[in-house]
């Protein structure tokens, strides 16, 4: 048989916000590698009372790589477990192609990312009719650039609803450059710090508020006006509204 790594969406840091199919791999594992840096041990203790654990957060590619080969030949349940959901600013690709090029197969399971977790939190919505209809998840370039016209300043724009990760220590930087994109100093602004965690602290306010804001790491940003809609009916419940299940 094909040795097998499960690629696992931890969420937020919420133990609850785990999958069901996420958390019973977890909790049958034999082994597990998990960034410490995002996710906490002790919490991941009582999900995998079975698992060898092990935090890659001070691990390159080649050790992860390496390792998660290595237990996955042994046989058993291996799990990588990614913070938030591994498709997004993560290294689910990088990771997969390395072990599919030494023969182990990648199973991904998904999971709750912060900008949905942070809106659920405030019991906010990222769209409202005739408001906002699409969503762009997008980050400062810091350390890392980000691609041509993919940044948050190109991005901005009324009726559209930005998810900004990995700009924490930046706030003052980004209402500055979404300002300068032509956002209004009143767009709102729903800000999460450790979401999911001990320590979670969630508030509202707007672009000129971002500014004045405290510069810390694990900070996830929603900018938009579907945060302030209010009174917004969607058509497909409108009595006058007729579809195959409703004429």
């Amino acid at each position: 048989m094909r040795p097998l790594v499960h690629v696992v969406g931890g969420g937020p840091g919420d133990p609850e916000l785990l999958t069901v199919k996420g958390a019973r791999l977890l909790g049958e594992a034999r082994f597990v590698l998990y960034t410490g840096s995002l996710f906490p041990e002790g919490a991941l203790r009582g999900l995998a009372p079975r698992a060898v654990l092990q935090d890659s957060k001070g691990m390159v590619l080649e050790e992860i790589v390496g390792v998660l080969a290595e237990e996955a030949r042994r046989g058993g349940i291996v799990v990588r477990l990614h913070s938030g959901d591994p498709g997004l600013y993560g290294t689910l690709l990088e990771e997969k192609e390395a072990l599919e090029a030494l023969g182990v197969g990648v199973e991904v399971v998904p999971g709750v990312t912060a900008a949905f977790a942070l809106a659920a939190k405030a019991g906010l919505s990222l769209t409202a009719p005739e408001v906002a209809q699409a969503v762009a998840f997008t980050r400062l370039g810091v350390r890392t650039p980000v691609p041509e016209g993919q940044d948050p300043k190109a991005l901005a724009r009324r009726g559209l609803t930005l998810a900004v990760y990995l700009s924490g220590m930046h706030p003052k930087r980004l209402a500055r450059e979404l300002m300068e994109a032509g956002l209004p100093g009143d767009t709102p602004v729903l800000y999460g710090h450790k979401v999911g965690q001990a320590g979670e602290e969630v508030g509202l306010t707007d672009l000129e508020g971002l500014a004045r804001l405290p510069a810390r790491d694990t900070t996830v940003y929603l900018v938009g006006e579907a945060l302030r809609a209010k009174g917004a009916r969607s058509r497909l419940y409108d009595p006058s509204f007729r579809h195959r299940y409703r004429r």
